[in-house]
């Protein structure tokens, strides 16, 4: 004969069962807020990120406290506390390309010798006070993104947060759960080796993610080119260093060729990578 349980008996049984289904969901919940896996030799980063003037084609940086509304394609607004370059992108897609192996939220650690060789940079120790004001900045901006046709949007930082341990160099990132939807409203693959070559040049990487997001770019006039970039460069300069960042991406593989005609930018890709989702 079973003997009856007492009140407070099935009251805990209740809450230990509670507890564990709650924990198998939040575990399954977890499992799914993966970002969509890419190979070592590319970046994954939303578009509604490279389709406008947040991270610029400018050496320089502004920073603007109040959010300001920065340039955009059509379909999507952008509020920023503080513009940055093409630099910090650099950063930015790194730090997504280590996240990608664990669930959004999760932390991921590295050392800041093991990044700054990565991103083929000095690794000194000056090398490593940088990276810590470069995340910094990343998990200091806020920004508000938009997208207009299905009236969604993110507010929120684009790195929630980091921790530094300065005698071991070990760096520990994690990401807003909540950037999974910046992915979820579609995303480009970035040649990162392609990207590399691209050196120094801000303005070419920036037409490299903006180009990359698209699979059959449309003509586009250079004033707008030069809006959406932030070039911070008079027009008649902007047309100059276009000419020159158009060739480089023709050089490294990303266009076959370009042309201005009427002030109308007009380029043919490569189709030799199968960039958006």
């Amino acid at each position: 004969m079973a003997t009856k349980r007492t009140y407070a008996e099935n009251l805990a049984l209740a809450k230990v069962r509670g507890g564990t289904a709650k924990a198998e969901k939040k575990a399954s919940a977890a499992k799914q807020l993966m970002l969509p896996f890419w190979p070592d030799g590319v970046r994954r980063v939303p578009n509604l990120i490279l389709r406008n003037a947040l991270f610029s084609a400018s050496k320089d940086r502004e920073f603007f406290g109040p959010m300001r509304l920065v340039a955009s394609l059509e379909g999507h607004t952008v509020k920023v506390t503080e513009r940055m370059n093409q630099y910090d992108l650099d950063n930015l897609e790194m730090l997504l390309h280590l996240q990608r192996e664990q669930p959004l939220g999760s932390r991921v650690a590295f050392t800041a010798h093991g990044f700054l060789k990565a991103m083929k940079r000095p690794t000194g120790g000056s090398s490593h006070a940088k990276l810590h004001e470069d995340l910094t900045r990343l998990a200091r901006a806020t920004v508000e993104i938009r997208w207009t046709n299905e009236r969604k949007s993110y507010t929120g930082s684009l790195v929630s947060g980091f921790a530094r341990d300065e005698d071991t160099g070990m760096f520990v990132v994690h990401f807003n759960e909540d950037m999974m939807r910046l992915y979820e409203a579609g995303s480009t693959q970035i040649d990162w080796e392609q990207r590399q070559q691209l050196g120094k040049s801000n303005l070419a990487k920036w037409l490299q993610v903006f180009y990359a997001s698209h699979d059959a770019p449309y003509a586009m006039k250079v004033e707008t080119l030069q809006t959406l970039s932030a070039s911070g460069s008079s027009i008649r300069e902007f047309r100059r260093v276009l000419k020159v960042a158009l060739d480089k991406l023709v050089a490294v593989g990303l266009l076959s060729s370009w042309a201005i005609e009427e002030d109308l930018v007009k380029v043919q890709k490569l189709k030799k990578l199968m960039a958006r989702g």
